[in-house]
């Protein structure tokens, strides 16, 4: 099953504590972009959330990032629908580029 080959894929990253706190403040669309390359064949997708920003993956109808199921924590649309050019242009600049 996908969740459980994700989630122990997430548990390897986990066994260093300032992972989380990298992965959750400044470098999570680099964590999403690992999982959506790893989890591929299982048709990851790279979703957003516009209002937090901050980037998960959606494998299988459920979002991770680095702390696991984050599915019903956030307002996620598909990083390919934002169609506001400004707007990603400045998250491309300030959180993916920086």
């Amino acid at each position: 099953m996908a969740t459980n080959a994700v989630n122990n894929f997430i548990g390897r990253f986990r066994e260093h504590d300032s992972v989380i706190d990298t992965f959750c403040f400044g470098c999570c669309y680099w964590f999403a972009l690992i999982l959506s390359e790893r989890f591929k064949k299982d048709s990851a997708v790279i979703m957003y959330d516009e209002v937090e920003n901050h980037f998960g993956v959606m494998v299988h109808g459920v979002v991770y990032d680095i702390t696991g199921d984050v599915t019903n924590d956030y307002n996620w649309i598909p990083w390919s629908s934002l169609d506001d050019d400004l707007l990603r242009s400045r998250i491309i600049r300030d959180c993916i580029m920086f």
